[in-house]
């Protein structure tokens, strides 16, 4: 019989049934059992549900579904607050989580209280192909002036989070950026932000997914919300920097051939050196 750990574990899902047995399976295959796995459909066309109620006899799991799409934010913000055990754990329905992924998060949440948001790192692998495309780096230490700076200080895929301190936000329909919005919010509060350096999910890179449709749009909706919270001011050339910094960046992370992936990486550096360093 597994150890139950007081942790909840949140997803949202919008027509991910193709990926749906690999997600749930990793959460069976577990080193310990999480008290619940809330699982939040937001009105698929597919047969997403179908696929979640065989997992109902398996593991501990309320699912909610919306007759028609509300948003990620609306299906997070419903799933957070069914939330009810001592910490959330939130992953995406198309990754694939570790089967340590459970216990590292919760030991580490126990043994250091003063962490209220813990994060981690992922590998991307190619969801066609299984290839291993990259893996993230995230900071352990200036996790503010992370968020400061217009940048994600944790993966929201491999979050943690005290359950007390998500239920006292909203995430707001912002596309795509509510979870850089909600988690600066969290950061300028003043709760204290960590992650691990251990790979705790594996990112599935699909047509559908974010990694795979970054828009100029998005970058400067991020930097807005930035400025609004930080007071700030970016300028759009600095946006504009960024965003093709990232999008040679993800094409280097995508591409089979070795030449273009040097030279997107190479493109992708000399718009943001100090970022290339980092993630090396």
């Amino acid at each position: 019989m597994k150890k139950i750990v007081d942790v909840s574990v949140l997803a949202t899902n919008y027509n991910n049934a193709k990926f749906l047995d690999d997600f749930f399976e990793s959460i069976v295959n577990s080193t310990v059992a999480p008290a619940e796995v809330v699982f939040v459909d937001d009105g698929s066309t597919d047969n997403s549900i179908e696929i979640a109620e065989k997992y109902n006899k398996i593991l501990p799991l309320k699912i909610v579904s919306f007759e028609k799409n509300k948003g990620r934010a609306a299906a997070l913000n419903k799933g957070k607050n069914l939330c009810n055990s001592k910490y959330t754990l939130i992953i995406d329905p198309d990754d694939i989580m570790l089967p340590d992924r459970i216990e590292k998060q919760y030991n580490f949440m126990e043994q250091n209280p003063q962490i209220d948001v813990l994060g981690g790192n992922v590998t991307y692998f190619n969801s066609i192909t299984g290839k291993i495309l990259n893996k993230s780096n995230f900071p352990q230490k200036k996790i503010y002036e992370t968020y400061a700076k217009g940048e994600n200080g944790v993966l929201q895929p491999t979050v943690i989070i005290k359950t007390d301190v998500i239920k006292k936000y909203q995430y707001k329909q912002i596309v795509p950026g509510q979870d850089y919005e909600l988690f600066s919010r969290i950061v300028v509060d003043g709760y204290k932000f960590s992650n691990l350096t251990d790979i705790l999910n594996k990112m599935r890179v699909h047509p559908q997914s974010a990694v795979s449709n970054l828009k100029y749009s998005s970058i400067k909706q991020i930097f807005e919300q930035r400025d609004l919270i930080f007071g700030t001011k970016t300028s759009d050339l600095k946006v504009y920097f960024y965003f093709i910094h990232l999008l040679n960046y993800r094409k280097s992370m995508l591409s089979n051939k070795k030449l273009a992936k040097i030279y997107y990486k190479i493109i992708a550096s000399l718009f943001y050196p100090s970022k290339i360093f980092k993630r090396l």
